[in-house]
């Protein structure tokens, strides 16, 4: 870890240096949690590594730090919001999932020494996907291959284990899903309020995006349903007033998606014929919905043709 440190040192002070000075917003929305909204944005359009849900929770002795964003530099913005209000110690920094959204900001806390967390199939999913990340970044952050560093979680939650951290008098419980939107997922219950960081396992406003496997996606909603959390985060999106009506709303967008792409197979319409057609009901429910919905179909369709 010391050598990492080294390494990445030079890289992380320049890359500060030519980041936007402005601080980034974070709303206390329970006692010592702070979330902070991302923006709206494509992948492909205006993508700064600010677009996903970010934040941590502060105990008695420590803090942890719940997805870090898409860039040194936001994650170097969420170490500053935290230096602000508070001196105890970053002990655990957690992925939700793979997504470069919320990864590649991992490496701004390197100097506090934490623990990282992540899915057990997490390791493996960020450097198979190493590459591509890096074109990403070089193309819309400016940033070269070798600066696009991963830091990638040690202490591994598997597929439907729990495990426990403690904050001092706050115990989160780190839940791993089976492949759901991606295959490297899990949920941060923060026990004392009843409050969960689901990750990209809800949106909001945002189209969903699927990664991994639809009928694992819509498994994965009810048995948080089922959870009956008093508030719950999403991976993108604002945070719901009543949390059956997101968790609705995101499984019924789902469901069409999964029966339409079904029907379309059935009828032997092809994937482009499929994108004109599927879930098109949904339109102007959701935000980016043309651009993540044919994303969706190119994704589900070749799955679903082989069931």
């Amino acid at each position: 870890m010391k050598t990492v440190k080294l390494i990445c040192f030079i890289f992380l002070i320049i890359s500060l240096r030519i980041s936007s000075a402005n601080d980034i917003d974070f709303e206390e929305i329970q006692p010592g949690i702070f979330v902070h909204q991302g923006e709206h944005h494509d992948i492909d359009e205006n993508y700064d590594g600010d677009i996903c849900n970010v934040g941590f929770i502060i105990g008695d002795e420590s803090v942890a730090v719940i997805d870090t964003g898409g860039s040194p530099a936001i994650g170097q913005k969420i170490l500053n919001a935290i230096k602000e209000k508070t001196s105890l110690p970053i002990r655990f920094v957690i992925n939700t999932h793979v997504h470069l959204d919320h990864i590649y900001g991992n490496i701004a806390f390197l100097d506090e020494d934490p623990i990282y967390i992540g899915h057990s199939e997490l390791p493996k999913a960020m450097k198979l996907r190493k590459s591509y990340y890096e074109k990403i970044n070089q193309d819309f952050l400016g940033l070269s291959a070798k600066d696009s560093v991963q830091v990638i979680p040690t202490v591994l939650v598997k597929a439907k284990e729990i495990k426990e951290i403690d904050l001092g008098n706050r115990i989160l419980k780190i839940e791993a899903y089976p492949k759901a939107h991606t295959n490297t997922d899990i949920t941060i219950e923060d026990v004392n309020t009843k409050t969960a960081w689901l990750g990209d396992l809800l949106f909001t406003e945002r189209t969903p995006s699927i990664d991994g496997d639809i009928h694992g996606f819509i498994d994965a909603l009810d048995v948080i349903k089922n959870k009956n959390y008093k508030k719950i985060i999403p991976g993108h999106g604002s945070i719901p007033k009543k949390n059956n009506k997101a968790l609705k709303k995101i499984k019924k967008y789902l469901e069409l998606l999964r029966d339409g792409i079904k029907e379309a197979i059935e009828n032997g319409l092809g994937i482009q014929e499929s994108i004109e057609i599927v879930a098109l009901s949904e339109k102007n429910e959701w935000e980016l919905f043309e651009i993540q919905n044919a994303r969706n179909i190119n994704m589900v369709y070749p799955i679903m043709e082989w069931e």
